[in-house]
């Protein structure tokens, strides 16, 4: 059983992967903008109920969606993930949090997706005054 602060910490690791993720998927010819979140949310279950770590998760993630080579900020974002998992001998369990917990992982990517958004867009407001 894991317990909350590790919780908290495998959710953020997982959302930091999902982020790159996204942008990934985003990146390529097939992206369906309008659909994305809802077929990430389908991957990422379906690539927990099959594999045994995070490793496969991954590879099975960027097999469904068809990813290109990994940046490097999507190769640090799941060797973190990867590295947190076994460190904490919480594999299993992280797959079983995906799938408890998507719906609130998504939030979580949605909500900081619209944070950078608004950052960008503040950001360009302030070179433009």
């Amino acid at each position: 059983m894991i317990d909350e602060k590790l919780k908290e910490r495998l959710r953020s690791a997982t959302v930091e992967a999902l982020l790159e993720i996204r942008a990934a998927y985003l990146s390529t010819p097939q992206a369906n903008a309008l659909k994305h979140y809802e077929l990430i949310e389908t991957r990422m279950r379906s690539a927990a109920r099959m594999t045994s770590n995070p490793e496969e998760w991954a590879t099975m993630m960027a097999r469904m969606l068809q990813l290109p080579a990994p940046s490097s900020r999507y190769s640090a974002a799941l060797l973190a993930l990867t590295h947190l998992a076994h460190e904490n001998k919480c594999a299993s369990e992280w797959l079983d949090l995906i799938e408890r917990e998507y719906s609130f992982l998504l939030v979580l990517m949605r909500k900081i997706v619209e944070e950078r958004r608004e950052a960008r867009a503040a950001e360009k407001e302030g070179a433009v005054a």
